[in-house]
């Protein structure tokens, strides 16, 4: 009987050990790699992409991420993104984020990329299948609310005037629902008063080229444009001299359009939550690549609205100052 006991308690113990140890794994994880995720924005080196930046690398970071952010020129072709998508994987990029070109019409690129690797999409919505896996999900501002708050700010400060005034339109990219929906947010925010909408112009290769024709032709009162790109197309152009003095209303985020809005050259300006845009894609899929069998959710990120008056207050400041600890 003794001999039996002295058998059985090495090989209880040693039982023990091992599920001790498999419960140790299952709570903390073995996640000793470190993986890689690419980055993938159309024309990357812009202003327009520091704070998001700045929140991938805190959440890279903070999650022992590889962050890998791809140089890249203006993309303006759904297959030209899915090659470098691709080119990036092939590399050995674990996960992928990225802003699509193109919104509609997205179904094939996003199911190809997502059966190879998980892919969190950011700033606007796209056509995507059923993703019974939980490989893909998009991280974005309400961009409809962005274009109601854009047309409440105009009619805020002109109320019946707006009226006899003609207002011109840079509508960002509009093979993005983001912009399709921000575009029928302003429309939507200022349909009471109808002021008169002289010219509409969507951004392409050539937009300050669209933009000074459209405006030689009918000129504005007052200019909109629906995000960063827009909005720095129009400072340049109408603070610039070159196309008048008009008011300039719209959406954006980087210093350079902040200097502008402190300056006073800039009316009001929807400013997006970036950074926690960057962040929060990059942590969810962090868990992801950690966890497969942890699903990717749709998130919200907010926003912001600033002029001159409330430029350095409160939450506006952290939004456009974020501080990366």
């Amino acid at each position: 009987m003794n001999e039996d006991h002295e058998i059985m308690l090495p090989l209880v113990i040693g039982i023990f050990i091992v599920i001790l140890f498999c419960l140790v794994m299952l709570i903390k994880g073995t996640n000793s790699e470190v993986y890689k995720v690419s980055v993938i924005v159309s024309n990357s080196s812009s202003g327009r992409w520091v704070p998001f930046k700045a929140g991938l690398e805190q959440a890279a970071n903070d999650n022992n991420i590889r962050l890998d952010y791809v140089y890249t020129d203006y993309i303006d072709n759904i297959y030209t993104e899915a090659s470098i998508i691709n080119d990036e994987i092939s590399r050995g990029a674990n996960g992928i984020i990225a802003d699509f070109c193109l919104s509609e019409g997205s179904e094939d690129v996003v199911a190809s990329i997502s059966a190879r690797v998980p892919i969190m999409l950011v700033e606007t919505s796209v056509n995507a299948g059923a993703d019974i896996r939980g490989n893909h999900a998009t991280v974005m501002p309400d961009n409809y609310a962005i274009g109601r708050a854009i047309g409440n700010e105009v009619v805020i400060d002109y109320g019946e005037e707006l009226k006899g005034m003609k207002i011109g339109i840079i509508a960002g990219n509009q093979n993005q629902y983001a912009m399709q929906d921000r575009l029928k947010g302003f429309m939507d925010a200022t349909m009471k008063i109808n002021p008169e909408a002289v010219w509409c112009i969507s951004e392409s290769r050539y937009t300050e080229d669209e933009l000074i024709k459209a405006n030689e032709k009918n000129p504005a009162d007052i200019v909109v444009g629906l995000d960063n790109n827009s909005m720095e197309t129009a400072v340049d152009y109408f603070l610039g001299n070159r196309g008048g003095k008009v008011k300039l209303y719209g959406s954006g985020c980087s210093k350079k359009l902040i200097y502008y809005i402190d300056a006073g050259e800039v009316d009001s300006m929807i400013v997006p939550d970036d950074f926690s845009m960057g962040y929060q894609s990059m942590s969810d899929l962090a868990i992801k690549l950690q966890n497969r069998t942890s699903a990717l959710v749709d998130r919200e990120v907010g926003f912001s609205v600033v002029n001159r008056g409330n430029l350095f207050v409160g939450d506006n400041q952290q939004i456009l100052f974020p501080i990366v600890q």
